[in-house]
């Protein structure tokens, strides 16, 4: 199957939709919350960690089967995306037909033959996402590589992602000319701010960057470096 892998933005405050209510769309519910997408779950039947999300306002949730119309009777708006969750592979394609004829972007979970988007298997910390994907074919190998992966790519990569995006716009905005800009980001690189994080010495890292910088870019303080939380 052919794919064009993409990362999309812009969800926040943006509405989704979940037909199903077990452990399969508790776990996609949670990765639309994360990207700010406002949730609401159509199931008869429905997972305690969606109750408990529904009861502390995170999540709409319309206790009931499916029903034809959904898409646009559910919501004030179209969704930007809806995933069927259900075990009744029926429900799951009336989905994908009324959401496809919306010009929704669907995915029916473990049928990407009755999709238009499949989610890959992330290794994600902080803003670093690793995106593994099989084209549908192999589920189990995308969560083989992703285990292998974040044994690779430990916790440390989220607060060294936040310093270099910190440090981007510290160093954009001096105005310096284009190779002086890369020839600090070259220097930053250098130096081992991984390890320095994964040792939590913070202040081995400022000096480290006060170094390479100079005293004209006046960094005399970054972001948090807790590798714990992302």
């Amino acid at each position: 199957m052919k794919t064009y892998p993409i990362c999309l933005i812009g969800l926040e405050d943006r509405d989704a939709l979940v037909i199903g209510g077990g452990e399969v769309a508790r776990r996609k519910v949670g990765s639309l919350l994360e990207a700010g997408a406002r949730v609401t779950v159509i199931s008869p039947e429905v997972d305690q960690g969606l109750r408990d999300l529904a009861r502390e306002g995170e999540i709409s949730l319309v206790e009931r089967p499916y029903r034809a119309g959904d898409l646009q009777g559910a919501l004030t708006t179209a969704p930007a995306l809806v995933i069927a969750a259900t075990d009744v592979p029926e429900v799951n394609r009336a989905v994908w037909l009324e959401a496809s004829q919306m010009g929704c972007l669907v995915n029916v979970v473990d049928d990407p033959e009755h999709s238009n988007f499949i989610l890959p298997a992330v290794v994600k910390y902080g803003e670093l996402k690793i995106s593994i994907s099989t084209g549908g074919a192999s589920p189990a190998l995308a969560r083989e590589i992703r285990e292998k992966l974040e044994k690779e790519f430990g916790p440390e990569r989220g607060p060294y992602i936040r310093l270099m995006g910190y440090l981007r716009k510290v160093i954009q905005s001096m105005g310096l000319e284009s190779s002086e800009n890369q020839r600090l980001f070259r220097a930053i690189a250098a130096l081992p701010i991984l390890s320095w994080i994964q040792e939590e010495r913070r202040g081995e890292i400022l000096r480290g960057l006060q170094d390479v910088c100079g005293p004209r870019l006046g960094i005399e303080k970054i972001p948090p470096i807790r590798r714990h939380g992302g």
